[in-house]
């Protein structure tokens, strides 16, 4: 089953192709005055009963004001276990488990604070470990390391909750479901605020609990858990703070008097005002930069003022091109943008570069030419498919850097993420099944995330490619295996736009080494934005089936991945084993872009007369355009029918401009019912049309289908022809003198096929097509 038809092969292919078939008042307040005070204070008002102040977050900052690191034991710690599950002090650590050892951070340390599930489910138990009461400063943080292994979350978990009434009531303030990098054993630092506990005594507690496997919150096995480092800190005021570009700064409120609003000020920063009264903050740019302060409760307001508070210095860029869109096109894996219109690029470099200097290839209506470009995220449109590179050099005062990618360039095709040199194959769940697949892990579906497209697109369908479906029970034969379209919510998959099953008896599998994509039809959709297609409906594991389809191998880079698991989509690369743990399934959507042009792309605004007529004005729509074409204004409308073709010439008629006016201007929309495109129309009393009016002479072609030579005649001042054949290569170029009306060109030595002649005047260019036997 195929899901896409034959489409043009160059993107100067304009008229040989038939559209693409549809087929998706208040007393003042009485205020005491406490005489002058001597400290001074920038824009100070007349009530002294607020004072202004601040810091930030940082080493220079910050004030420990209480430790814990388990040397000296757990006086204070109130310690309850579970049967078989026992609070230990201990360093557990030897030649086998070097990283285990807390010494990289506290090279004289003892000992931590350690737990241990028990190896069986049956004897799963919550155990607690709770400190003592606990004075929370202003701007308070507690920080400290939990070391454990994430790959033990399905067993078990570690909470740290605060309370401050004997956790009668308590918050959650870490999850160690919530970490994330590396999965194997480790030391994790934590930071958590307690800012809203300021001024308050608090016990912190860490509670060994269920994993996620456990609906029931029965308790923890299996895993450990080692606790060391913890402190409580707060913050003092500093004359400096040092940071990097990009470095997050968080500031500190330390005003005194109970403020109730804030107003910060931050020139040069991102964001650069604030009405938080704690907030974060970074910096693009080196240099020094003051930070102010205005604070303001019932009795006045007072504002402070600390120049040159914050030092940014720079780094030098790394550069880095992001293409308009990141999916790939499948003959190439290289990223597939589409021709003709408008796509843009998008500087992803790190370090901040104030320059940027981009080269394409394929965007110059001249073959083998380069365009560049110093803006930070240009717009460019391709003249010529498939291949094409784009470069990108970017600086700043700290140094300068090169980046470099190709791109395809089509119409349409199927997409894949596969890059280039994945291997395609399956993952061994070790006795659990097969992944992507069959499975006893509680896995029931599949989703593979495609970016937004350069240009809107449609979706007719996807093709899967199975490895395996087989299967002995009847039941599982007739399953229904289902492959979905779905939007993109918060990057996960979110509303369904269409579905089709096979059962798992229908699915095609691999003839020898060649696997078959099975095709999944969908009703076509229309796509302007991150989606994703899922596949669910795989039978769970048992003795006798065995339904999987390929995955690229394991990379360190790049996951659009995703599994649901218990009730929940997660990011394959968050869940297996840390390193090379990314990857793409082997799933193909087929697409098509909105691709409306007037041709040459580059044309000029469109602008007529004042007296009635008609201009002709060329327009190039791979999907076809509907009618009538819509028009805002009764005096323009576009007559006649559409031709069918890929390349049509629209009739644009327009009616005497009235007596008194100047200039009027109309907008025509056509919709290929994927996207729109807007022409618009200026009248003018001193207008001279941008294109050629029904009477003009035009380029002929003769003989239209040529054996050895082919003239082509043309309006006098033409100033180039130029014959490219279906892959943009330049066959035949030459210079006219403004009297020529005619060239005859010697095609003896060209190859058979489709050739195209373009004639230059000064302010257009007329396509023409013919055909060498």
């Amino acid at each position: 089953m195929a899901l896409c038809a034959a489409l043009p092969t160059g993107a100067q292919q304009l008229v040989q192709e038939r559209v693409h078939k549809r087929t998706a008042p208040t007393e003042a307040p009485r205020i005491s005055f406490a005489g002058k005070q001597s400290a001074p204070h920038l824009f100070r008002s007349t009530a002294a009963g607020i004072t202004a102040d601040f810091s930030c977050q940082s080493a220079g900052s910050e004030v420990t004001m209480w430790e814990e690191d388990f040397d000296d034991g757990t006086e204070g710690w109130t310690l309850v276990n579970a049967e078989g599950i026992s609070w230990q002090l201990m360093q557990y650590v030897n030649s086998k488990t070097p990283e285990r050892a807390f010494s990289t951070y506290d090279s004289d340390d003892v000992q931590s604070l350690y737990i241990e599930g028990p190896y069986s489910y049956a004897e799963r138990g919550i155990a607690t470990a709770t400190s003592p009461q606990l004075d929370v400063p202003a701007n308070a943080m507690l920080k400290g390391y939990v070391g454990f292994s994430q790959n033990m979350d399905d067993f078990c978990r570690l909470h740290i909750a605060v309370s401050t009434d004997a956790f009668a009531t308590s918050e959650l303030l870490w999850n160690s479901a919530d970490e994330n990098g590396e999965k194997p054993w480790r030391w994790h630092e934590f930071s958590v605020s307690l800012e809203k506990y300021a001024g308050q005594q608090v016990q912190i507690r860490f509670t060994y609990t269920s994993g996620k496997d456990d609906f029931f919150n029965s308790g923890g096995y299996f895993g450990d858990f080692a606790i060391d480092g913890l402190k409580l800190t707060g913050v003092s005021t500093i004359e400096q703070v040092a940071v990097n570009t990009g470095e997050e700064i968080a500031f500190a409120d330390m005003s005194t008097g109970n403020p109730t609003a804030w107003q910060w000020s931050f020139p040069g920063g991102t964001p650069a005002t604030s009405t938080e009264q704690n907030p974060r903050v970074y910096y693009t740019r080196d240099g020094l930069y003051d930070v102010t302060l205005t604070v303001s409760n019932a009795e006045g307001s007072d504002t402070k003022t600390r120049t040159a508070f914050v030092k940014v210095t720079g780094t030098a860029p790394t550069a880095h091109i992001l293409p308009p869109a990141t999916f790939r096109f499948s003959e190439t894996r290289l990223p597939m943008v589409a021709p003709l219109v408008g796509v843009q690029y998008q500087d992803n470099s790190t370090g901040y570069p104030t320059s940027w200097e981009w080269t394409f290839d394929g965007v110059s209506p001249e073959p083998y030419t380069q365009v560049t470009s110093t803006e930070e995220n240009p717009v460019v449109a391709y003249n010529f498919l498939h291949q094409h590179s784009v470069g990108l050099h970017v600086a700043n005062e700290h140094g300068e850097s090169d980046d470099a990618v190709d791109v395809s360039v089509e119409y349409s095709g199927l997409i894949t993420n596969f890059e280039p040199g994945d291997q395609a194959t399956t993952f061994d769940l070790e006795g659990y099944g097969t992944f992507p697949g069959t499975n006893s892990m509680g896995i029931t579906a599949y989703a593979e995330k495609f970016s937004k497209p350069s240009r809107p697109i449609l979706v007719f369908g996807a093709y899967v490619y199975f490895v395996t479906a087989s299967a002995v029970d009847l039941l599982d034969q007739i399953a229904d295996v289902g492959v979905h379209l779905y939007t993109s919510e918060n990057g996960l998959p979110g509303k369904k736009l269409d579905s089709t099953w096979w059962r798992v008896f229908e699915l095609d599998t691999p003839s020898g080494n060649t696997m078959i994509g099975t095709a999944f039809e969908f009703n076509p959709k229309v796509i302007d934005d991150e989606f994703f297609i899922v596949v669910d409906g795989i039978p769970e594991k048992n003795d006798s089936v065995d339904v999987s389809f390929a995955m690229a191998r394991f990379r360190d880079h790049g996951n659009t991945a995703y599994m649901y698991k218990d009730k929940e989509w997660i990011d394959v690369s968050t869940y297996f084993p840390a390193g090379a743990n990314h990857t793409s399934y082997m799933i193909m959507p087929s697409i098509i872009h909105s691709v409306m042009s007037p041709i040459p792309t580059d044309r000029e605004p469109l602008v007529v007369g004042k007296e009635a007529g008609t201009v002709e004005y060329p327009f190039f729509s791979i999907y076809g355009y509907e009618t009538p074409v819509q028009s805002d204004a009764d005096w323009c409308r576009v007559v006649g029918k559409p031709n069918g073709l890929t390349l049509d010439t629209l009739l644009i008629s327009y009616d005497r401009l009235p007596d008194g006016i100047e200039e009027r201007v109309a907008t025509l929309t056509l919709n290929d019912s994927i996207s729109t495109y807007d022409i618009k129309v200026t009248q003018s009393v001193n207008g001279v049309s941008a294109v050629e009016q029904v009477v003009a002479p035009q380029v002929t072609l003769y003989p239209t289908v040529f054996d050895q030579e082919v003239t082509v005649e043309f309006p006098e001042g033409a100033q180039t022809v130029i014959v490219s054949d279906e892959s943009g290569r330049t066959m035949y170029r030459r210079e006219l003198d403004k009297t020529e009306r005619q060239a005859v060109i010697d095609a003896s030595a060209w190859a058979t096929g489709t050739y195209f002649v373009r004639v230059v005047r000064e302010h257009e260019a007329t396509v023409v097509k013919g055909i060498k036997r």
